[in-house]
């Protein structure tokens, strides 16, 4: 597997990997009337195995009363997936052994059996991890009509105004509630919600620093995406680090690690301030196993300094008047060019279930996406 990174906007790149070698699903004969799907084989009771999920070939499928069928050009590769692995209910049910693993998607209607939705409508939402997906949007957890390519590139709807945006603008916005001069720290920041948050938290004209892991990623941060700072969670004591960068404490933080990131932030927060919990990717693994868990030590910073910590997930939000605030003010700020993204585009299905372990140890470098076919 190799790469090639081409320019993307001002200082910011993006990065192709392929492989010239390309695996066919189990049981691949001719294509063209079948659909490649990756499929719950077997549930995640640890870290993840390369068996958990397996790709297989299926007949096309065919859109019902109310349905559309999708094909898919990219899927978005995110921690929560790995949270989907788990047999267990978190927010949205298990999905049962056979059945196809669930992700977001953009991608176009081919065939449309619902009102409202044409050929060649652009749709982005939760669907599954296949070249073609059936879905009702009436009764998907998440489904969205983006613009046409002609206004917006389907590589940056995902990536700049789709979930992960709508994730950052929600937790931010909502549950950090900032105010002019707060001093906003970001863990993951320069992962794909994390460096949305992070322009957000610009916009509502705060201080922001960010957490990641490397000199490249910190230096991506400051120099491309206008934060104040960044720490190197590799290189530095992140404790220590904190209170050098935020020495008037921290207002907000905005988490998507946990672990203990989340203890040393708590041991500088601000009076009042806020902890907006997003993830916690860096206990994932140990999800099945709450005696493995690492948890909160740090919990009591919570009453020393009157501050709340408060959990969402980006479904809460969803089908009101925030939604639409959210989807008219992620497109104004992107079309004024202040909301910027990286993205690291896999080449094709198959690479799928195997490149989503580079969102857990560091490997990607911005939003990690497949490219299931050609916009």
């Amino acid at each position: 597997m190799h790469s090639t990174i081409t320019s993307l906007s001002p200082g910011i790149a993006r990065i192709t990997r392929f492989s010239p070698h390309r695996q066919k699903p189990e049981g691949a004969g001719d294509m063209t009337q079948t659909n490649a799907v990756w499929v719950m084989n077997r549930h995640a009771d640890g870290p993840m195995s390369d068996d958990n999920l397996v790709l297989r070939e299926q007949p096309m499928p065919e859109p019902g009363e109310g349905e559309i069928r999708v094909r898919g050009v990219y899927l978005s590769l995110d921690p929560t997936n790995r949270v989907w692995l788990s047999p267990r209910y978190t927010y949205l049910p298990p999905i049962p052994l056979g059945d196809p693993m669930r992700g977001f998607i953009i991608g176009v209607v081919d065939k449309s059996r619902a009102p409202g939705w044409a050929e060649g409508d652009i749709a982005y939402g939760l669907m599954q991890w296949a070249r073609y997906s059936i879905i009702n949007p009436d009764r998907t957890a998440f489904m969205m009509k983006m613009p046409a390519p002609t206004e917006v590139s389907l590589e940056a709807s995902i990536c700049a105004l789709a979930m992960n945006a709508h994730t950052a603008y929600y937790g931010l916005l909502l549950k950090g509630q900032p105010r002019p001069g707060d001093t906003v720290l970001i863990s993951g920041a320069a992962g794909a919600t994390g460096v949305q948050a992070g322009q957000i938290a610009k916009i509502a004209g705060c201080r922001v620093v960010g957490i990641a892991g490397g000199a490249e990623k910190c230096a991506m941060l400051v120099n491309e995406l206008g934060f104040d700072a960044a720490i190197d969670y590799k290189a530095e004591n992140v404790l220590e680090a904190i209170g050098r960068t935020c020495p008037d404490g921290v207002d907000i933080f905005f988490d998507n690690v946990g672990g203990p990131i989340l203890d040393a932030a708590l041991a500088h927060l601000a009076m009042g301030a806020r902890v907006v919990i997003c993830g916690g990717i860096s206990d994932y693994d140990n999800i099945e196993d709450p005696d493995a868990l690492y948890g909160v030590k740090n919990h009591f910073m919570l009453l020393m300094r009157r501050a709340r910590m408060e959990g969402f997930v980006v479904f809460d939000f969803l089908g009101g008047a925030d939604q639409q605030r959210c989807e008219r003010d992620l497109t104004r700020w992107f079309q004024a060019g202040r909301l910027k993204y990286q993205a690291h585009v896999v080449e094709g299905i198959e690479h799928a279930f195997p490149s989503l372990k580079l969102l857990f140890n560091g490997g990607n470098r911005g939003k990690l996406l497949v490219r299931l076919d050609r916009d």
